[in-house]
Parts: C-alpha cells; sequence; structure tokens
C-alpha cells in the first residue's frame, strides 16, 4: 500500500465549520428564476463569468446558486469525463514528492477540469494543493475559497443524515467528495430510490454511519455511462486527491 500523504493548512480550512448552516432545499422553482433573470442578482453568465476569474466577494449565496443554476446550463454534462483527470493521478500515484513542473502539470489538467465541471470538489481541492506547492499564494487563496464556497452549497441543501434531507449533488463524485472532506472512508455505496444514493463509511470517531446523497438531476441528460475513477492515495485536507 502506497504511503498516504496528508497535507493540512489549517488557517485555510475549517472543515467543521462548513456543515454548521441554514438548510434550504434547491428547487427549481426558485433556482430557474434567480439564474435565469438579467435583473436578479445572481443572474447565471455575470455571476459565473466572477467564478472563473476568481472573485472571492462571491457569497454563499452566490455558490449556492452557481452550483445549483449549474444543472440549468447547457454544458451541464454529470456524464462526460474530466479531460485531465487521468494525467492528474497519473502523477500522483507515480510519486509522493512531484517535482514543480509535474506540480505545473497537475494545475493545468486541474483547470482542463474545470471547463467540464467547474464545481468538483476534489478538482479544486487537489488544485489548492498544488497552487500552494508551487508557492503561489493568489490562486491557492481563490482556489480555497471556491472549495469552501462548493462545500456550503452542497452542505446547506440537507441534512444529508436521511433521505428526506439528502443533500443534493449534480456528479456521483460529488457525494464521495463530500464525505471524504470530513475525514470518513467510504466503504459502500448503495441506490436506495430512483433519486437518492446512500454512502455508507468506515467506523469513526462521530459514529456516523453514512450520508444519503439526491443525484436526480445526474439524470437530466442522457446516461452514457460514467466512469469509475481510481482514487489516489494521496490527501489534502482530508480529501483524496
Amino acid at each position: 500500500m502506497k504511503k498516504i500523504v496528508l497535507i493540512i493548512i489549517a488557517v485555510l480550512f475549517a472543515i467543521c465549520r462548513v456543515y454548521a448552516q441554514e438548510i434550504r432545499v434547491p428547487t427549481e422553482e426558485n433556482v430557474i428564476p434567480a439564474v435565469m433573470s438579467p435583473e436578479s442578482p445572481y443572474f447565471y453568465l455575470p455571476m459565473m463569468q466572477r467564478y472563473t476569474a476568481g472573485d472571492e466577494t462571491l457569497t454563499d449565496d452566490h455558490y449556492y446558486y452557481l452550483y445549483y443554476g449549474y444543472a440549468h446550463q447547457p454544458e451541464y454534462d454529470a456524464h462526460r469525463e474530466l479531460p485531465g483527470e487521468a494525467a492528474m493521478y497519473d502523477i500522483l500515484r507515480r510519486t509522493t514528492q512531484p517535482t514543480r513542473e509535474e506540480l505545473l502539470a497537475i494545475i493545468e489538467a486541474g483547470r482542463q477540469n474545470m471547463a467540464v465541471d467547474p464545481f468538483s470538489p476534489s478538482n479544486i481541492n487537489l488544485m489548492t494543493w498544488a497552487y500552494g506547492a508551487v508557492g503561489d499564494t493568489l490562486n491557492a487563496r481563490v482556489s480555497a475559497h471556491r472549495f469552501r464556497g462548493i462545500m456550503r452549497a452542497i452542505t446547506s441543501s440537507g441534512t444529508g443524515r436521511r433521505e428526506r434531507s439528502a443533500w443534493h449533488i449534480l456528479r456521483f463524485s460529488h457525494g464521495a467528495d463530500i464525505v471524504e472532506a470530513q475525514g470518513l472512508e467510504v466503504v459502500n455505496r448503495q441506490v436506495r430510490t430512483r433519486d437518492v444514493e446512500y454512502i455508507q463509511v468506515g467506523r469513526n470517531s462521530a459514529g456516523v454511519k453514512g450520508y444519503f446523497f439526491d443525484f436526480s438531476r445526474v439524470y437530466w441528460k442522457p446516461f452514457e455511462g460514467e466512469r469509475v475513477r481510481r482514487r489516489s492515495r494521496w490527501m489534502f485536507n482530508g480529501t483524496s486527491l
């Protein structure tokens, strides 16, 4: 078994604070008017432009509508493979001490992935680590802000502890990312209903047995199969890279 490398930047991340939020279940009656109206402060195009540019003034409300509003954009496709993912994880499986060139390759691969999935927690988490490792503190901070915003958006959609209060996700991979961000291990995944998956976790001090995820948005477009990623043994902020 490869050695697990744990890298934590406590100043940037306080994951325990991510989850104590007001619950607001995303509904299309709420999301669509907010992201489709040019008069709305959450009109999608300018909001996404701010996100892409690394605007750190985006609030939790912005991230909520960014994440769930993305399901209504023509480019949303939950089944497209991330183009840079294979190269990214090949580097991490090869070495526990990437060179600067390899770290820059990880960052470039992460940018390619964001063109397909702008909100992958694990991809952004890895980019945050790589930016920090090459000394790019500005982009590391921007990426960390994105990571927190996405995590808070997803975990504000429910409690995750009951089927009727599942966390709403745009990709199956986001469910595992949320679980692992809490330092928990995914041990089993079960589809409970046509819209809800249960992710069972390994034994832990909090006594959590698992979380429920609503994946209904994943099937809003034709399904052509989603490749299951082989995760590396690297970890950053408690999340597999």
